[in-house]
């Protein structure tokens, strides 16, 4: 029996250093395959994301399969690069996009980019410069996150036309006329020039013109108005209205003003005066002691309401020689002017002496 026992042991201890061998066995190849990475972590993996780089250890051929195993998450516009530099290492490098913001026609658009310059992001956005255009920044500028960018339309018109040249208004004095009254002498009449003019528009909007061109093609007549003087229309007409400046209807200059009562007479054609002046409308009676003849007057009522006008002393009577009037004016032929003359009567005037006479 000894021997069975003997033997029986002999075999476990025989049993128990195969186990142990088995299990060194196992253990060497798991250590190689760990240091290795040919069984299970094949590839080591180093990925790097906003400048901070990781090692992943993995058997996945997938890039995103790898970056999920990392839990790497990526936009839209992210982007990403693989470089395997040997069969068992490899570098991804993930680029996060950025948002851009471009105003351009009045519109405002959000551009995502990795990378680029502005010249990118415009042509991204759709966006085509013209010639005169102007940019906030530089097309080589390189884009980063945050940035704005706005486009400046620029355009510049050339365009020709024709206006009116406006025409000048002259004002003259009128004795014969009532203030307030006015006639026009020679109409105005506009000119017109032709010109060529460089309009720029900014973002549609016209800011600056210039006249490249001009050129007259009719030149304009001045419109010519005569404005009354008088208080009151004269019965005596100036042949020239200019000759004498009126100031409220009253002479401007003159040597002293004689107060009185103011009559009107007619006589038959071709009659005379005291002086030997023929009578006509513009000629008047006075006292010669008080109003030489050949006197230049001119002759208003005092109220306003009546003018003879402009008046050459040239008779007399007895009325004005015994101070009962002091001027009785012509009002012509009497077959023509006796009603006018009857209408004026007698009226209350003040005769403004414009130069004295000799006698």
């Amino acid at each position: 029996m000894k021997p069975q026992i003997i033997n029986a042991k002999m075999n476990r201890l025989i049993f128990k250093g195969k186990l142990v061998k088995a299990a060194i066995f196992a253990a060497t190849v798991l250590m190689v395959a760990l240091m290795t990475g040919s069984i299970y972590f094949k590839d080591r993996v180093f990925i790097t994301d906003n400048g901070i780089t990781r090692e992943i250890m993995t058997s996945e051929t997938d890039v995103y399969a790898i970056l999920k195993l990392g839990n790497y998450t990526l936009g839209t516009n992210d982007k990403v690069s693989f470089e395997e530099t040997s069969s068992n290492t490899a570098y991804i490098t993930i680029y996060r996009a950025f948002d851009v913001t471009v105003e351009a026609d009045g519109e405002v658009k959000t551009i995502s980019l990795v990378d680029g310059t502005v010249a990118d992001v415009l042509e991204k956005a759709g966006i085509t410069l013209g010639e005169y255009d102007e940019l906030s920044c530089s097309l080589t500028d390189r884009a980063f996150e945050g940035m704005e960018i706005s486009v400046t339309r620029i355009e510049y018109v050339t365009r020709s036309d024709t206006t009116e040249i406006p025409y000048e208004t002259e004002y003259t004095d009128n004795t014969n006329l009532v203030i307030g009254t006015e006639n026009v002498i020679t109409p105005g009449v506009p000119g017109k020039k032709a010109y060529t003019i460089k309009e720029k528009y900014v973002n549609g909007k016209l800011t600056e013109q210039e006249v490249l061109t001009e050129k007259v093609l009719a030149k304009p007549v001045t419109e010519v108005v005569e404005r009354g003087t008088a208080l009151a229309t004269p019965y005596s007409k100036m042949d020239d209205p200019d000759a004498i400046t009126l100031v409220n209807g009253i002479p401007e200059n003159y040597t002293r003003v004689v107060s009185g009562k103011a009559t009107a007479y007619t006589a038959g054609y071709g009659a005379r005066t005291a002086s030997g002046r023929l009578a006509e409308i513009g000629t008047c009676a006075v006292n010669p002691n008080i109003i030489p003849y050949g006197s230049k007057l001119y002759i208003v009522a005092q109220d306003g309401s009546k003018v003879y006008g402009y008046a050459v002393a040239a008779d007399t009577g007895l009325g004005l020689m015994d101070g009962t009037v002091a001027v009785d004016l012509y009002f012509g032929a009497m077959a023509e002017h006796y009603y006018d003359s009857c209408a004026w009567g007698a009226v209350q005037v003040d005769i403004y002496v414009l130069e004295e006479g000799n006698g």
